[in-house]
């Protein structure tokens, strides 16, 4: 199911925030493949913090835009508040 992407997931039933979060970082980049790599939670007493990093395998190595990137996505009940990027999306 990991193929799929995020609206046919929710339709198959539970997603989950990773998912979820893999799946903003995909739609900022929606021509490029992108390879989810780790992936990790924190869960506070009001809201859950989901960083996942990425490589975008059609992105020369050596090129303007960043091969390897990274987000975190901040969740309060389920909902997105918060999408930042920690890596990327371009070279420093």
């Amino acid at each position: 199911m990991s193929d799929l992407g995020f609206d046919a997931q929710s339709t198959f039933g539970s997603v989950s925030l990773v998912d979820r979060c893999g799946d903003f970082l995909h739609r900022a980049f929606p021509d490029s493949p992108i390879k989810i790599g780790d992936s990790h939670v924190e869960t506070a007493m009001d809201h859950t913090t989901v960083n996942v990093e990425a490589t975008r395998t059609g992105v020369p190595a050596g090129g303007a835009y960043a091969r390897d990137v990274a987000v975190e996505c901040r969740f309060e009940n389920g909902v997105l508040t918060g999408f930042r990027w920690t890596k990327g999306p371009i070279r420093p």
